[in-house]
């Protein structure tokens, strides 16, 4: 959210971005922080009443009040739907298929949830002026739950903020690098090291993140795996720099969706790597560095010869209107004022 604020600080627009969090859950210091008194709720119903109802009387507080409202959507919240009816100018934000990312979640009380859910949520986007999502995926399914209503609607890609620092290629062999902060099975880890050690084929793989007791073992099995562990920005830089190509998740995400728009692309993208993937993204169908291979390992190599020629700043620039927070920020708004400028005229 502070890159957002900095974006919309850049673009010069009356736009607050606010990060509302219970006491002593973040780090102090953002100027987008906002902390209600209230202690982390975790699981006790009644402080994340508490918390909640302290959320949205901040929010209510705004003077003066905003003329847009983006509002992250929070989960089967009974108070949610309460508010959006008492304020008129509320866009609903949403980052994933709620009901299927619920039963992935698991747990005793998952069918529970998503029946709260499902009443709670589509009752927010019933009194919502608008709704927001992710990807077009997301939006089309948030779409489908508001019946016989047609809401103003926005697609809203997660973004990251762009300088014009050299970028930096230390490229020799064909190397390609895989960054989670765990490797969750729909990362698609497995599926590759089987595909590489079904193979002969000369290429690097660095794999950058957590992983399980197995996964190293696995990884160690094979020398043309080096494995990192968490890297701060400075140590993945150099990792960075010297790839052919970046690796997003290989597999859906198991929370219904076949579409991703993770950070971790654009991070690639930023720092001039093409992207191979198992899932769409919300790029057109003629961006030439994003390209899905699943884990088909001649693929990937396929489009590492393809793009091997190819500078770190070409990729970069080329993903510019897709990726830059800049950009991305400075649509919506266009968006928000087109449409809620003329239902005000």
């Amino acid at each position: 959210m502070l890159w957002e604020q900095e974006a919309a600080d850049a673009l010069d627009l009356e736009w607050t971005s606010m990060l509302i969090r219970p006491r002593g859950v973040s780090k102090p210091g953002s100027r987008v922080l906002h902390e209600i008194d209230v202690r982390d709720p975790g699981h006790d119903l009644r402080t994340w009443v508490a918390f909640r109802r302290g959320f949205y009387a901040l929010l209510a507080s705004i003077d003066p009040a905003p003329d847009v409202l983006l509002l992250r959507h929070n989960v089967h919240d009974p108070l949610e739907a309460r508010f959006i009816a008492g304020h008129p100018n509320v866009v609903t934000v949403h980052h994933t298929i709620e009901d299927a990312e619920i039963l992935s979640l698991g747990g005793r009380a998952a069918w529970a949830k998503r029946a709260l859910e499902r009443r709670f949520g589509t009752r927010s986007l019933g009194c919502a002026a608008g709704i927001a999502a992710l990807t077009h995926e997301i939006l089309d399914h948030q779409r489908s739950r508001c019946v016989d209503l047609s809401p103003p609607t926005f697609v809203y890609p997660n973004g990251r903020l762009l300088d014009d620092a050299p970028l930096v290629d230390r490229r020799e062999e064909t190397r390609m690098v895989f960054v989670a902060t765990e490797f969750a099975p729909w990362q698609g880890l497995e599926g590759l090291l089987d595909r590489l050690a079904a193979s002969t084929i000369d290429v690097a793989l660095d794999v950058v993140g957590l992983l399980s007791a197995e996964q190293e073992r696995r990884c160690a099995r094979d020398a043309r795996v080096r494995v990192h562990g968490l890297l701060g920005d400075e140590a993945l830089g150099q990792v960075l720099a010297a790839a052919t190509v970046g690796i997003a998740a290989l597999r859906a995400d198991g929370k219904g969706l076949t579409q991703a728009c993770s950070l971790k692309v654009r991070d690639y993208l930023a720092a001039g790597v093409p992207v191979v993937s198992g899932h769409d993204d919300v790029f057109p169908d003629d961006f030439p560095f994003y390209r899905r291979t699943g884990t088909d390992i001649d693929a990937m190599l396929a489009a590492a010869r393809e793009w091997r020629a190819v500078d770190r700043l070409t990729v970069r620039e080329a993903a510019r209107p897709y990726i830059d927070k800049v950009e991305l920020v400075r649509r919506l708004h266009e968006e928000l004022v087109a449409t809620f400028a003329s239902a005000e005229g």
